[in-house]
């Protein structure tokens, strides 16, 4: 493709290992997760020798879903290439049966957690269609390779073996879906929390790669005792829209639909396992009502009008992959600063050593430490 980027080592692997491996047929082709672009780019190469065949490029971030359109915008092949499109994000396994795929290409995800759900939902997705001559080939960089990769793959397909190692990179190889494979069951958990100073427990669940599981966060928990006493005694400007900007799990999102019953509540986020469990948690509680609580997939609040809630809360990533990195939230708080209308306020969460209250203020407005213990800080601000 004129003007693609060169694969990286890690692409180079897994291209290597599906080339050895026949790519299943000349048929549809899949991919998961392209950083790049470069993986979607050769299987489009691909296609383009088979009349008829189509590129899934299936990514679980907007932001990522985003660039790939605009990447493939012009290609030739465009009307061949399926990309997911917001506000909602299209299921892997719904995205996966729309495809006569015998082969996926993938990048090894962070969690095993994650894996296991993206293999499962390709296998049943598989099944579906009738038919188990599905493989997988997933590729990562060797020193975060682990033998339990494999063992997970080995609980989905019948066959798991590594390929050769390109530098510093290999590809797994895993083919033939077992029998009787089912969907992955979203992780079960709860938190005690405080809403309008009376004791509450919120269901969450975790689906796939969605941060933190099903398990509160130390720095959520600590936001939510803070503004939920600010609350109670009478500190927070009235609120007709809320936004949970960064939703994860939904608890903050389920806190904001018990605490401000009269409320529009927008729960967003880049990541569609993130807006799943959100809203398999507020199922749970029986708070799925879309007539007042709106979930959506959405870079930095893309699709929100400017100065339009009263309220954002905001706990943001601050890892990119296992570093720490400070300029994550850079982008969020822009985001925050934009739909807050005069007078609104953001409550937001940090690590205590990252100092984030000169970029709250510059973006903001006046700063209030609103609570403080070992590991975190929370900062009320008020849009000037």
């Amino acid at each position: 493709m004129s003007g693609a980027l060169a694969p990286d080592q890690t692409e180079r692997a897994i291209l290597q290992h599906a080339s050895e491996d026949g790519m299943g047929c000349p048929c549809d082709l899949m991919v998961l997760e392209d950083a790049t672009g470069a993986l979607t780019a050769e299987a489009l190469d691909i296609a383009a020798e088979h009349e008829d065949a189509r590129v899934l490029s299936w990514t679980a971030s907007a932001r990522r879903a985003a660039a790939l359109h605009e990447r493939f915008s012009d290609h030739p092949l465009r009307a061949r290439l399926l990309l997911p499109e917001g506000p909602e994000p299209w299921p892997l396994q719904e995205a996966a049966a729309s495809m006569d795929a015998r082969t996926t290409l993938a990048r090894l995800p962070r969690s095993l957690g994650e894996l296991e759900d993206r293999a499962r939902r390709l296998g049943v997705a598989a099944l579906t269609a009738g038919r188990d001559d599905l493989t997988l080939i997933a590729g990562g960089r060797v020193k975060h390779m682990t033998r339990s990769q494999n063992e997970v793959l080995a609980r989905v397909f019948m066959e798991v073996a590594p390929g050769r190692g390109v530098g510093k990179s290999r590809a797994l190889r895993g083919a033939g879906v077992r029998p009787g494979l089912a969907l992955p069951e979203p992780a079960a958990g709860q938190a005690d929390v405080r809403v309008r100073g009376e004791s509450a427990r919120i269901p969450l669940r975790g689906i796939g790669g969605a941060f933190g599981g099903a398990k509160p966060d130390a720095g959520s928990l600590l936001l939510l005792g803070a503004l939920d006493a600010a609350l109670v005694d009478g500190e927070v400007p009235e609120v007709s829209a809320a936004v949970d900007l960064g939703c994860g799990t939904g608890l903050l999102t389920q806190w904001l639909a018990r605490a401000l019953p009269a409320a529009q509540v927008l729960g967003s986020d880049d990541d569609a396992d993130a807006v799943a469990s959100t809203r398999a948690g507020l199922q749970a509680a029986g708070l799925d009502d879309p007539a007042r609580i709106r979930l959506s997939w959405d870079d930095a609040l893309s699709r929100e009008p400017e100065g339009s809630a009263d309220l954002v809360l905001l706990n943001p990533p601050f890892h990119a992959g296992t570093a720490i990195d400070p300029t994550l939230v850079q982008g969020l708080l822009d985001a925050a600063a934009r739909v807050l209308r005069p007078g609104g306020e953001l409550w937001t969460v940090h690590n205590s050593h990252l100092r984030y209250r000169p970029e709250v203020e510059r973006r903001i407005g006046p700063v209030r430490e609103r609570a403080r213990d070992r590991r975190f800080t929370v900062l009320s601000a008020r849009r000037a």
